[in-house]
């Protein structure tokens, strides 16, 4: 096992990841207690002498946390923190620039169900060109990689997307709000979680399709994933002011370039929005713990209680 003295990144690592992510300089301390061990795992799991171009396979890191958890925080941490103590190049993926284009959403709409013009839910994402570009990863050959982004702000895929050479891949990060999550039993489906369920998904069409997509396509791509790390909320409740903080760092950031309140939402809109994640939010409160090799179960203020899983041994 690596010591942990070997892992700690210099101050100018700690001063530049805190400007980039606009976070508080107390959260140094508070991410090497919590994921300083993360990454020794992880390390660890390689071989204690991990280096660029040991001969060791590409391992998939799956985070999955909702909205505001933290989840995107972490990934990008991993990413540079892995880089600057190992000189690992780790290919950080997001579920949401997956999404499908707004007018594929729309087409969707119309064929299967008007709720799918809504970014979010499984059945939303082009996870077949996912698990594509996480397979070419692994194999670490072939041409460079299209990595696709999308712009919350317009709610539409974004140009151009970022181009990647498999061969310096060493490590996957793949985040998202329902990365590793299971389908729910059917027998759950049968009553509306919400208004929006109960007045417009009466007849379930719309829950029933988001399910099979992670009983099918969307589970082809999870099981890739190699090590599944957890941030849990205490509650749905903490979601809102979680995602409305999220809300208010993407008005500040694209304010300059949209029309007023273009693409964005105000609290009205944004508690709508979350009814369409609530069930599987829910139910992802339920069942990833056990899943998870490594749980962060959260406060209401983003700090963690405790961890759990086969990698709690690292603390």
């Amino acid at each position: 096992m690596l010591e942990r003295v070997d892992l700690l990144p210099g101050d100018d690592f700690w001063q530049a990841f805190l400007a980039e992510e606009r976070l508080p300089t107390t959260y140094r301390d508070f991410a090497i207690e919590w994921f300083m061990p993360l990454v020794a795992a992880l390390l660890d799991r390689r071989g204690a002498d991990s280096t660029v171009g040991a001969d060791f396979p590409v391992e998939v890191v799956g985070l999955y946390g909702c909205q505001g958890s933290g989840k995107s925080t972490l990934a990008a941490l991993l990413t540079a923190w892995l880089g600057e103590v190992a000189g690992l190049q780790v290919l950080s993926l997001s579920l949401d620039d997956f999404y499908l284009p707004l007018a594929q959403r729309e087409e969707l709409a119309r064929d299967v169900h008007p709720l799918f013009a809504t970014r979010g839910v499984p059945g939303t994402h082009e996870v077949a060109a996912l698990g594509r570009i996480i397979e070419a990863a692994r194999g670490g050959a072939g041409p460079r990689l299209m990595i696709p982004q999308f712009d919350k702000a317009t709610d539409d895929r974004a140009a151009p997307g970022i181009e990647v050479d498999p061969e310096r891949v060493d490590l996957i990060v793949l985040e998202g709000w329902c990365v590793g999550l299971p389908p729910q039993p059917r027998d759950q489906l049968q009553e509306p979680i919400n208004d929006l369920e109960g007045e417009e998904d009466r007849c379930g069409v719309w829950r029933g399709a988001v399910n099979k997509a992670l009983e099918e396509s969307y589970r082809e791509v999870f099981d890739l994933i190699d090590t599944q790390v957890v941030l849990k909320a205490p509650s749905f409740a903490s979601v809102f002011s979680w995602r409305w903080e999220q809300e208010e760092k993407l008005r500040s950031r694209v304010a300059d370039r949209l029309c007023a309140g273009q693409g964005l939402m105000d609290e009205a809109a944004l508690a709508r929005f979350l009814q369409f994640y609530q069930r599987l939010t829910e139910w992802g409160l339920v069942s990833m713990p056990a899943r998870a090799d490594l749980c962060f179960h959260l406060q209401g203020d983003r700090s963690i209680r405790k961890v759990s899983g086969d990698m709690a041994r690292y603390y």
